[in-house]
């Protein structure tokens, strides 16, 4: 039981916490609390009209939810890094976004003149009213996301057996040129590595440095120069079977043999290699774009 809560818990997850789509949930959050006070809270005697209050408390809902979603986010990169977000990461966050929409509330009820319950009552009242329909919905649209990844990359395993699997054409008349080499070198200018493009498998960054994996005579073998990843994409920019996948990955499509999608993305199984490479849920949609040409 402890391992299955553990698992459940370090379950990766995928989440968009840019300003477009945090700003739509949001105002979907503030028409559900409304439309929740409308229809359970009465008994309002106050001043104000009844309608003025609930849509104040919407729209503090909203804004808080958003500021908690993205300003947050913003200020702590690293904890909310997409490739290691999970659920229980995922699970804190919602409370602290919570924690905003409540003391939110306690400012408009003291702006009304109306009194407020104890911040932790308001704290625990917010959680019930807010927590499973947040989460439902995120789990909702994780599961809907994996089904449109795994289906994907089903059909992208076809396209790359087309890829892999090219018929032979009759001898051709005129004399067949060489692939031009590719030169990836320090940023020193002193190291250098010169291959042919089918060599180049992948390309990761580690810190301050790249690790490029390469065949020698079908052995995998692996180079490290100083030098950036935006380097090594401008010195591929002219080889359209090379594709930036991940912040830290470049990969030789022409080596992809297999792939299996999750929340997140993609995870890319190289050819000479036992490394999975991830695809990051923002290059999804370009990953399929350039494979579906490389057929």
């Amino acid at each position: 039981m402890r391992q299955s809560v553990r698992a459940f818990l370090n379950r990766p997850l995928s989440e968009d916490f840019s300003f477009r789509h945090q700003a739509r949930l949001s105002a979907q959050a503030a028409g559900y609390v409304f439309i929740f006070l409308f229809l359970f809270m009465g008994g309002y005697r106050g001043q104000y009209p009844r309608w003025l209050l609930l849509g104040t408390l919407a729209v503090s809902c909203g804004l808080t939810s958003l500021l908690a979603n993205v300003a947050v986010p913003a200020l702590f990169p690293a904890y909310y890094d997409e490739e290691r977000w999970t659920v229980k990461r995922h699970i804190g966050h919602v409370l602290l976004v919570l924690l905003f929409v409540a003391l939110g509330n306690q400012a408009i009820l003291g702006l009304f003149g109306l009194d407020a319950p104890p911040f932790l009552m308001m704290y625990l009242i917010v959680t019930a009213i807010g927590f499973f329909p947040v989460s439902l919905g995120i789990m909702l649209a994780e599961r809907r996301r994996l089904k449109r990844n795994l289906e994907q990359a089903q059909q992208l395993n076809r396209q790359l057996d087309q890829l892999h699997n090219v018929p032979t054409t009759a001898a051709p008349t005129t004399e067949p040129t060489l692939p031009r080499s590719i030169s990836l070198t320090s940023e020193s200018g002193k190291d250098r590595l010169n291959l042919l493009p089918n060599q180049l498998i992948y390309v990761e960054s580690v810190g301050n440095y790249v690790e490029v994996h390469w065949l020698n005579f079908m052995f995998p073998q692996k180079t490290v120069l100083r030098s950036t990843l935006k380097d090594v994409e401008a010195a591929l920019a002219n080889q359209p079977q090379f594709f930036r996948c991940h912040r830290a990955f470049i990969v030789n499509l022409r080596a992809v043999r297999h792939t299996t999608g999750n929340a997140r993305g993609y995870q890319l199984t190289m050819s000479g290699s036992n490394r999975e490479i991830p695809v990051s849920r923002s290059y999804v949609p370009a990953f399929d774009a350039r494979v579906a040409g490389e057929v």
